[in-house]
């Protein structure tokens, strides 16, 4: 019995072992590439304290229309990143409408279209996800869904 609780917990913790939580170091970003709407690699930076995320048309226009009313610098003062998941879109919708419309933004968009990003940071419907870090490793995952919850995540 006691083999058996072993090898379990060795399955579920291999499992579990790329998923994002308290304490991931942020170099467990280092893993993935991401790009601008113009084409532009990027890595997020690891001094970076916000990374915002969206995996959804919506959460994603509620996250552009609230950097959009901002100055271009906002999110290098606040020491953050936007990524949006893209990964599910179809390209030709991406090429056709998504891109060109991305490219009229005044701030940086990390692009993201790899499914193994999700599987990292498992998305949640209808919702942004908040990451801040602390000495370079994760403090805290939240989720939100207003444009109030996404102004106060920035502003503490």
């Amino acid at each position: 019995m006691l083999k058996i609780l072993i090898v379990l917990i060795a399955i579920f913790s291999f499992s579990n072992a790329d998923t994002l939580h308290v304490s991931t170091p942020i170099k467990s970003f280092d893993k993935f590439s991401y790009e601008t709407p113009h084409g532009k690699k990027l890595k997020i930076p690891h001094t970076v304290k916000t990374v915002v995320v969206s995996y959804e048309k919506d959460t994603g226009k509620l996250v552009n229309e609230y950097l959009n009313n901002k100055y271009p610098p906002y999110l290098a003062k606040m020491n953050a990143v936007f990524i949006a998941d893209i990964h599910e879109m179809p390209s030709i919708i991406t090429k056709l409408f998504a891109l060109p419309k991305m490219r009229k933004y005044k701030h940086t968009i990390y692009l993201n279209n790899k499914e193994y990003f999700s599987k990292f940071l498992p998305p949640k419907d209808e919702k942004i996800t908040i990451i801040k870090f602390e000495n370079q490793k994760v403090k805290s995952i939240k989720y939100i869904s207003t444009a109030q919850e996404l102004k106060k995540a920035f502003e503490n």
